[in-house]
């Protein structure tokens, strides 16, 4: 059921047609949730993510902007204190959109002073506020060709002989490997587990942490019940590498990879991959995301890294000198990444 809007903004004109935009709160339309998808194909802001992760709650507002009555734009976000949090993340937004929407809820609610944005791509110089832009992390994005061999060529011939190498070495030193999908309901939790089992002893045996916590792997396994994609490479039945990833609209998320250590020369995670991209091209799929983590074999496999930033949109500039703590987050956000850049 579509609530009714808080408030609506004095109708803005443009050469395209009527721009108007519409606040609600209390409880997110329904007609939300498929523009989210249609608009950003981003599943860090999909129905099921923001449910799952319990991102979205009583004290969520929504900002929704139409061009000519059609929906262009969707920000969530929650007001507290003198700042307003965006939930949307890994979207890429024009800057006259962000924009108008900082300008609409300036002028809608008088307490907020600084908009917060987490993971995002925008031009922040073309943006029409005082802003603090740091870098936080990167997307690696392989834009999908439309068939398979047009994928191949357009990737180096180095990469395309090791792919073919280790293909055929794979095969013939395990003549029992095979691949498989499996789709949202028909994902196994158990198989599930065995790749992020994978994935910990590859962790282990490098000597660092494995990035996932129990909350936060029950959370992939309920996203993936419901938008998932695992890619399995069994030898002689048993599961031995996998891919985890979630689909929103036309897009392919690559949550985790892994395999089995004990069969590190086969590069079955690398051929896992490869398998993958090329079932997401027989779907049409649109873009497959590498998401976060600089890895040698994204860059060879395409990808190409999309910056995401934090992004701090202030009222004005006296208002900066309200956020100390904010502007502090930003330095330490920029400086964390300039280090990791410096490790590569």
């Amino acid at each position: 059921m579509t609530m009714p809007p808080l408030a609506l903004t004095t109708p803005l004109r443009s050469t395209a047609g009527e721009t108007t935009s519409t606040f609600y709160q209390d409880r997110v339309p329904d007609f939300v949730w498929p523009a989210l998808d249609r608009l950003y194909h981003s599943i860090f802001c999909s129905e099921p993510h923001l449910r799952i992760h319990q991102s979205v709650g009583p004290r969520t507002a929504v900002w929704v902007s139409r061009q000519a009555a059609v929906v262009d734009a969707v920000l969530l976000f929650e007001v507290d204190g003198h700042v307003a949090r965006v939930v949307n993340e890994v979207i890429t937004l024009p800057p006259a959109q962000l924009s108008a929407f900082a300008r609409d809820l300036f002028a809608h609610d008088s307490r907020v002073s600084a908009i917060v944005l987490h993971a995002v791509t925008v031009d922040a110089a073309a943006l029409a506020y005082p802003t603090s832009s740091a870098a936080f992390s990167e997307d690696f994005v392989l834009p999908l060709p439309a068939n398979m061999p047009a994928y191949l060529a357009s990737l180096s011939r180095q990469t395309r002989e090791k792919i073919r190498y280790h293909t055929r070495r794979s095969q013939r030193k395990a003549p029992g490997l095979s691949f498989h999908l499996f789709r949202g309901a028909d994902i196994c939790a158990a198989d599930v587990e065995r790749v992020l089992a994978f994935n910990r002893a590859r962790m282990e045996k490098k000597g660092r942490e494995f990035g996932m916590s129990d909350q936060e792997a029950q959370r992939l396994g309920a996203l993936l019940r419901e938008r998932g994609l695992m890619a399995l490479i069994t030898l002689d039945g048993k599961p031995c590498a996998g891919l985890l990833c979630t689909i929103a609209g036309d897009d392919l998320f690559m949550h985790v990879i892994a395999h089995d250590p004990a069969l590190d020369d086969l590069r079955l995670g690398f051929l896992c991959c490869v398998s993958t991209i090329e079932a997401a091209i027989a779907d049409g799929l649109q873009h497959f995301h590498f998401l976060w983590g600089h890895y040698d074999y994204k860059t060879r496999l395409g990808g190409h890294a999309q910056p995401l930033q934090q992004l701090v949109l202030f009222k004005h500039r006296p208002a900066m000198l309200l956020h100390p703590r904010l502007l502090m987050r930003q330095l330490v956000a920029g400086a964390r990444h300039f280090v990791r850049q410096k490790r590569r």
